[in-house]
C-alpha cells in the first residue's frame, strides 16, 4: 500500500482518538502496539509527524482521564467517567481536545512541511546536479578514451612508418655501399680519400648497422689503397724544387713527403676547422691501425711502418707531440684550444694503444 501523508486537522484527530479509545473498551493494550496497527491501517508507516502527534495524544489522553493504566503498567483501559463509568468520548470532546493542544501546531507543521518540502526538492536538484557531473564525467572518460585509443593507433602507425623508413634507408645505404665499394677500383686516389674521409666522419657520429655500413666503405677504401701500395714501383722521380717564394713566416714550400698522413686523412683540431672529438680518435685509430692512401712515395709509406706496428704509432705521437710544442712556442698565443686537443688525443693513444702493446719512450704532453 501507498504511505499515505498525515493531516495534523480536527477529523484525522478525531479518527485517532477513537481508534484508540475502542481499542481498550474491553481489552487493554499496549500504546505501542495501537499506534503500530493504526499505522498500518492508514499507511502511516514511517510517517515522523504521524509518530509525534501519537505519542502527544496518548499522554495527553493519560493526563486529562480518558485512559488510565491496568493492573499491568504497560497496559492501558479507557478511563472512568465520573459515575464510574467508562464511554466513548464525544466528538465535540474530541474537537475541543484538538484545539486546546493542537491548534497551535498548525502552523509549525505547515512550516515544517514547507522545510521538508524544500529540502526534498534541494536534493532532488542536488541529484539531478551530481547526476548530470556524472554523465559529462563519463562522457569526458569516454573522449579522452577514444581520444588515447586514437593516440596509440596513431604512434603504432608512426613506429611502423619510421621502422619502414628505418628498413628502407637501411636497404638503401647497404646497396648505396655496395656500389660504392665496387665503384673504388675505378675512383683516383682523390677520390679514394675522399670517400674514406666522409666515411668516417660519418661513422663516428653514427650508431648501430649505420656506423657499420660507413666504417665497411672505410675498410673497403683501405682495402684497395694495400692493393695499389703493392703496385707502387721501388723507383722513384724526385720532385723538381719550385722556385716560388711560399706565402707566411718562414716562407718556402713544405714538401709534401714531409706532411703527416694525419694531414692527408683530414685530421684538424682547433676551434675555427677543428674536428668533433669523436672523428678525431676514429681518425687517429683508422690511421694507426689501417691502410695508409698511396699518394705519397712508397718510401714515405715506409716512413710509416706497416699498421698496428710501434713504428706507425711513434711515428703519429712524435708528430702530434711536435705539433704541440712548436705552438706553445709561438709569440702570438691564442692556440689554446688546439694545444689542449692535441694534448688529449696524445693522452687517447698512450692509454689506448701505448700502454697494451709498446714500451718505448713517449713523447711528453708537456714539451
Amino acid at each position: 500500500m501507498k504511505s499515505q501523508v498525515f493531516e495534523l486537522k480536527p477529523e484525522t484527530i478525531r479518527k485517532l482518538c477513537l481508534f484508540v479509545l475502542r481499542k481498550i473498551l474491553n481489552q487493554p493494550s499496549d500504546w505501542i502496539g495501537i499506534g503500530k496497527e493504526y499505522q498500518d491501517l492508514s499507511a502511516f508507516e514511517g510517517n515522523e509527524l504521524f509518530t509525534q502527534v501519537f505519542v502527544r495524544l496518548f499522554t495527553l489522553m493519560r493526563e486529562e482521564g480518558w485512559i488510565a493504566s491496568s493492573s499491568d503498567e504497560q497496559l492501558f483501559l479507557v478511563g472512568l467517567t465520573f459515575k464510574g463509568q467508562t464511554v466513548i468520548r464525544h466528538p465535540s470532546e474530541i474537537d475541543a481536545f484538538y484545539s486546546r493542544h493542537f491548534r497551535s501546531w498548525e502552523a509549525k507543521v505547515q512550516s515544517w512541511r514547507a522545510k521538508v518540502a524544500k529540502d526534498a526538492r534541494k536534493e532532488k536538484h542536488l541529484a539531478q546536479k551530481e547526476a548530470a557531473q556524472e554523465r559529462k564525467a563519463q562522457k569526458g572518460l569516454a573522449k579522452r578514451q577514444a581520444t588515447e585509443a586514437s593516440n596509440e593507433k596513431r604512434l603504432v602507425r608512426l613506429k611502423a612508418e619510421r621502422e619502414r623508413t628505418a628498413r628502407k634507408a637501411q636497404t638503401s645505404l647497404v646497396a648505396s655501399g655496395k656500389r660504392i665499394r665496387a665503384s673504388l677500383p675505378q675512383c683516383d686516389n682523390g677520390q679514394l680519400l675522399n670517400l674514406w674521409k666522409a666515411n668516417t666522419s660519418r661513422a663516428a657520429s653514427s650508431r648501430g648497422p649505420k656506423k657499420n655500413e660507413h666504417l665497411l666503405v672505410v675498410s673497403a677504401v683501405e682495402k684497395e689503397w694495400r692493393r695499389r701500395v703493392r703496385d707502387l714501383p721501388e723507383t722513384e722521380a724526385f720532385k723538381w724544387p719550385s722556385t716560388q717564394v711560399g706565402s707566411g713566416v718562414g716562407g718556402g714550400d713544405f714538401e709534401r713527403a714531409n706532411e703527416s698522413f694525419l694531414k692527408v686523412l683530414g685530421y684538424t683540431v682547433g676551434k675555427t676547422n677543428g674536428l668533433p672529438e669523436s672523428t678525431r680518435r676514429l681518425i687517429l685509430d683508422r690511421c694507426f691501425s689501417g691502410q695508409l692512401p698511396p699518394i705519397e712515395s712508397l718510401s714515405t709509406l715506409r716512413l710509416w711502418g706497416e699498421p698496428k706496428t710501434a713504428l706507425r704509432l711513434r711515428k703519429i705521437a712524435y708528430h702530434i707531440a711536435g705539433l704541440a710544442k712548436n705552438f706553445k712556442k709561438m709569440p702570438s698565443g691564442g692556440y689554446e684550444t688546439a694545444i689542449s686537443d692535441w694534448e688529449d688525443d696524445l693522452k687517447y693513444l698512450f692509454d689506448n694503444y701505448y700502454v697494451r702493446h709498446f714500451g718505448f719512450n713517449w713523447p711528453s704532453r708537456t714539451i
